[in-house]
């Protein structure tokens, strides 16, 4: 392979100010800085892409940057320093609702790519049960905890019974499962763990993506101004992200190798993961993100006092760039 054209995988600590993270350097037409969440197996996208040539067969340079801090992506593409955000389409909504020139054109790795975790003999058959338990959430407004209510929502719980729920504060995914395992909890919202499925003391109650199948996890963000100016590079971009994706989908044992590289896990960990992530449909083989989605999300932002009114989906949304690939390179059917 050519590495002249090359994926760069940078790691970023969230005390970091966006400032600080990218330079304001310009770059060339071929090139594309985009942002990404901390490094999971979501990101064999991103892999199977640089490994097996699809960014190369576009003529793409693509710089990855890893951010621990949800907040940072945004704020960056706001100022210019990346010209794509994977990192949260809830941040991107928020900042769209305060005035800023941001849309999200599409998604591979929209759907929820988390678990929903008892501990065994909680008495937790269903998420019915979860009131008058203890629920480790990050945090009051966090993801797990937004991700929980929706849950609960979504079954009919009462108020009333949710109020009787004993939130827990617990940062970290890993930590609330381990907190499960310790007893201090009952159960939690999480990322995937094969070794936590294959534990005794504690169950996976539900693939949440499936549960809620309109929560867009991550979204491709990007600004206004980018879509009108660098519309060539992000269609790139996008291209090789969805024939990537249907590599993955069409080729276990050939996206699994590529995994082994990146990922330091058990040939039946990976196997593992890959399961849950096709049986969670949290990758996204044709990139479209439908507009009831987009409402949704926003009205969960809306009721978590985050975002003060619902926009009108064109306000927030442009998939023009997605549809035109889907016209060159067709719609995947499974």
């Amino acid at each position: 392979m050519n590495m002249s054209h090359t994926l760069k995988t940078t790691f970023v600590g969230a005390a970091l100010t966006a400032s600080s993270l990218f330079g304001t350097q310009a770059l060339a037409a071929d090139e594309l800085r985009v942002a990404l969440p901390a490094k999971m197996f979501l990101n064999l996208v991103e892999f199977v892409a640089e490994d097996r040539g699809f960014y190369e067969d576009q003529g793409l340079e693509v710089e990855m940057l890893h951010i621990a801090d949800s907040s940072v992506p945004v704020r960056s593409l706001i100022s210019g320093d990346v010209g794509l955000s994977q990192a949260g389409m809830s941040e991107t909504l928020i900042a769209a609702g305060k005035g800023a020139d941001v849309k999200t054109i599409g998604g591979v790795h929209a759907g929820l790519h988390y678990a929903f975790w008892t501990r065994d003999g909680a008495g937790i058959d269903s998420i019915a049960d979860l009131p008058g338990k203890n629920v480790a959430i990050s945090s009051p407004g966090s993801l797990p905890h937004v991700v929980t209510l929706a849950l609960l929502r979504k079954a009919n719980v009462p108020q009333e019974e949710i109020d009787t729920i004993n939130w827990v504060a617990v940062k970290g995914s890993s930590a609330r499962r381990n907190a499960i395992l310790t007893g201090t909890v009952d159960a939690t919202v999480a990322s995937y763990s094969p070794e936590a499925e294959r534990s005794d003391d504690m169950n996976l109650l539900s693939i949440v993506g499936k549960e809620l199948p309109n929560y867009i996890m991550l979204s491709m963000d990007t600004t206004g101004t980018d879509i009108a100016d660098r519309r060539d590079t992000l269609k790139k971009f996008i291209t090789a992200e969805l024939l990537a994706t249907r590599f993955i989908l069409d080729n276990k044992e050939e996206a699994l190798e590529t995994a082994k590289d990146h990922f330091d896990y058990s040939e039946e960990d990976l196997g593992d993961f890959y399961q849950f992530y096709v049986d969670g449909e949290i990758w996204n083989p044709n990139g479209l993100i439908d507009e009831e989605a987009v409402k949704y999300m926003q009205q969960l932002n809306v009721d978590a006092g985050m975002q003060d009114e619902v926009l009108p989906v064109e306000q927030v949304l442009d998939q023009s760039i997605v549809r035109e690939v889907l016209e060159e390179i067709g719609h995947y059917e499974e």
